[in-house]
């Protein structure tokens, strides 16, 4: 009798299943079953059985196995014994060596995150988490963030209805969704196990009964039936558990994007104090100057009247000198006042510049937390909907889980119910033909015993007539 197959071992990391499912192990002189697998969708395919991770199904030589170009360089590295080239081919340089290191390491490189930019990671500096980014200032977090939410507009009105589209929706924040993917996939092992000791008891007790090849035929069928359910639901556990690993990444690069965002706006902040100090500093220094030009101008012109009076008293010709120093000083006076106005002015206008640079700035800080807000109020909704699934989901695979125990009872009490008519035919049929052969067998002894007295009578007459004295012959 075969063997329900073991629904497949559930591993955190990765999500997959990491075997196929094992085919039922036939019994001595049976065919063998074919091997039950799933289409590379996820979904069951014609065994039921569930999907084979790409590579897992090679034996455990292909997890060993050593590409080909990674023992040539291992060879061209070594140099030494065990990496001498083929005889007929000329080993190659250490240059050209180096240069295929350095081009595998090249295409091994992780690539920038920001979207479409092909450029290599910037190197890590110390210990801790590598960069994901190139060392382009401009591709960061939150540049990637806003890049992606433009694309997904442009092309979200061409896939709102595809099913890649309803498929990315599916893919929901689940907090929990992981454990209870866990919780149901344990449920479904234990109703395998429960299944297969079953069927094997009752295969157990057919066999002893007799041979019931019809019997195995039909319980063969009802365990394949059964293994494919339970394929099934373990299937849609893993699909769950891969939309809540999804789901908790993308959740965790918003949280990211988001705190990059308050420390961008935490700088701007920064900077816009910074620029209005500087303004202050600045219209100090501009009144510092003007009173300074004033002091000097009001000086200058007691300085002059004095010089005036004195001239006057000296001599004319001094006078007129006296003037026209004093004019000269006045008018040097007038342009450093001209001078220290003009500085105002452009220090008013550079406080007008930096003030409008402080409104764009704070009006651009109040969209960043609109959009924030808006996208946690999303995120809100969407973890609301995918606990929504989510009870969907384990309220229908419980469900379908009891429904198939329900419908493989059904199956085993028809099937019990079946062989024990026929065994009761059949021992009905041998009690009809042990009756036969007994009478038979009675009717036999009579005949004998009947023979035996024809002899016995016989030998009787024989003795008689030998006993008997000889008659002459009448003629």
């Amino acid at each position: 009798m075969s063997r329900v197959p073991r629904p497949p071992h559930q591993r955190r990391e990765p999500p997959e299943p990491v075997g196929p499912m094992r085919p039922p192990r036939p019994r001595d002189g049976e065919p063998a079953l074919p091997a039950a697998g799933m289409s590379s969708g996820g979904a069951p395919g014609a065994g039921g059985g569930p999907a084979t991770p790409e590579g897992s199904t090679a034996g455990p030589a292909a997890g060993h196995a050593v590409p080909e170009g990674t023992r040539a360089r291992g060879g061209g590295d070594d140099g030494g014994a065990g990496g001498a080239p083929p005889s007929g081919h000329p080993a190659p340089s250490g240059g050209a060596a180096g240069s295929e290191g350095a081009a595998a390491r090249a295409a091994t490189a992780p690539r920038c995150a920001f979207p479409g930019c092909t450029r290599p990671a910037a190197p890590a500096e110390g210990p801790g988490r590598p960069p994901a980014y190139c060392d382009d200032p401009a591709h960061n977090r939150l540049a990637a963030y806003r890049r992606r939410r433009e694309l997904a507009g442009r092309g979200g009105a061409d896939s709102a209805g595809t099913p890649a589209a309803r498929a990315d929706l599916a893919t929901l924040p689940l907090a929990a969704g992981r454990l209870r993917a866990e919780d149901l996939a344990a449920q479904v092992r234990a109703l395998a196990a429960e299944l297969t000791c079953a069927l094997d008891a009752f295969s157990r007790q057919m066999s002893a009964l007799g041979d019931v090849t019809a019997v195995e035929a039909a319980v063969e069928a009802a365990e394949a039936e059964a293994a494919e359910r339970v394929a099934e639901a373990v299937a849609r556990a893993v699909r769950a558990e891969q939309r809540a690993r999804a789901a908790e990444a993308a959740r965790a690069e918003a949280e990211a994007v988001a705190g990059e965002a308050v420390s961008a706006l935490e700088d701007a902040e920064t900077r816009l104090a910074a620029a209005e100090a500087a303004k202050r500093q600045v219209v100090e220094h501009s009144a510092e100057t003007v009173r300074a030009a004033n002091d000097a101008a009001e000086a200058a012109r007691v300085e002059a009247d004095a010089q005036v009076q004195a001239a006057a008293a000296r001599a004319a010709t001094e006078i007129e000198a006296a003037r026209v120093e004093a004019a000269r000083r006045i008018d040097e006076a007038v342009a450093a006042r001209e001078r220290a106005s003009t500085r105002l002015e452009e220090a008013r206008r550079a406080a007008e510049r930096d003030a409008h640079t402080l409104t764009e700035l704070r009006a651009e800080r109040d969209a960043l937390r609109e959009d924030i807000r808006r996208e946690r109020a999303e995120a809100e909704r969407v973890r609301a909907e995918a606990a929504a699934q989510l009870d969907q989901g384990r309220a229908a695979a419980a469900a379908e889980a009891e429904r198939v125990r329900a419908e493989a009872a059904a199956e085993l009490d028809r099937v019990r119910f079946e062989g024990e008519a026929r065994l009761a035919g059949e021992r009905q049929a041998a009690a009809e033909r042990l009756t036969v052969i007994g009478e038979a067998r009675a009717e036999a002894r009579a005949r004998a015993e009947r023979a035996e007295r024809q002899v016995d009578e016989l030998t009787a007459e024989l003795r008689a007539v030998r006993a008997s004295p000889t008659r002459p012959d009448p003629t």
